[in-house]
């Protein structure tokens, strides 16, 4: 397969994680939920509902219990994320219940069967958008120049997952607040997020990949960065550099 066509499948694998709530990580070893966090190991069992059952089982059973399910855990991003209207939400949660028309009617309040059906056919319409849309960023991303290429941070959609910012650009950033040769690295920890996501992208490769590090451990490389390196884990947690378990017993590097 060529460049473009990698990325593209790429692209699309992206959104077969969205759709069931996590992720292959650690050379597809490890299974990851996509919303916390939380870990499977495929060459072990997990307690699943009555006994034990594969990591695939026990991360859909997570997700389900956790987070309500996939639906409602990508519902839950909000309406800036998804760009859906509230008519919109109740649609896609009635239909995901498999209601008919005339049940999806009386749950927006009393509209008509044919009002339920032209909303479906809206919908439809913007997914055939976003297929293509998805297909030409893919395209684009494929092509794209070093200079011209984004910035890429992790986050939890696609969509959201770059910040456009040019090589020359960061370098820029980085020389002015960073500094690992000296103590602190990095004495001011600046307000736009364009900064803060440059610089917290340089100091998570502070963090081996494939490492579980400790609290501890984590607070130790990030002490001689900043003086709040308690500031600096949170931001590399809420951004989605470093991973956590939910009971902050271990950290992870995110794979890029």
């Amino acid at each position: 397969m060529n460049e473009i066509t990698d990325t593209i499948e790429a692209s699309l694998e992206e959104i077969g994680d969205l759709a069931r709530g996590y992720r292959k990580d650690g050379h597809g070893r490890i299974l990851r939920c996509l919303h916390c966090a939380q870990a499977f190991d495929t060459e072990l069992l997990h307690a699943v509902t009555e006994g034990m059952g594969t990591a695939e089982r026990a991360a859909r059973e997570h997700v389900e219990r956790v987070h309500g399910g996939p639906l409602e855990a990508l519902l839950a991003f909000g309406k800036e994320r998804t760009g859906l209207s509230d008519i919109q939400e109740t649609l896609l949660r009635s239909f995901h219940a498999g209601a008919d028309d005339r049940e999806t009617a009386l749950r927006l309040g009393g509209k008509s069967e044919s009002t339920v059906r032209n909303h479906r056919f809206q919908l439809r319409r913007r997914e055939g958008e976003a297929r293509i849309f998805v297909a030409l960023m893919a395209l684009v991303a494929a092509r794209e120049s070093p200079q011209s290429k984004p910035f890429a941070y992790p986050l939890d959609l696609p969509a959201d997952g770059a910040i456009y910012v040019t090589e020359p650009e960061a370098e820029s950033i980085e020389a002015h607040y960073l500094d690992f040769s000296k103590a602190p690295a990095m004495p001011k920890f600046p307000k736009r997020q364009k900064e803060k996501l440059v610089l917290l992208k340089r100091i998570a490769e502070r963090f081996e990949l494939d490492r579980t590090y400790t609290e501890t451990e984590v607070n130790r490389i990030l002490m001689p960065i900043h003086a709040d390196y308690v500031m600096i884990r949170r931001y590399l947690i809420d951004f989605r550099f470093l991973e956590r378990e939910a009971d902050g017993s271990a950290y992870r590097r995110r794979n890029p």
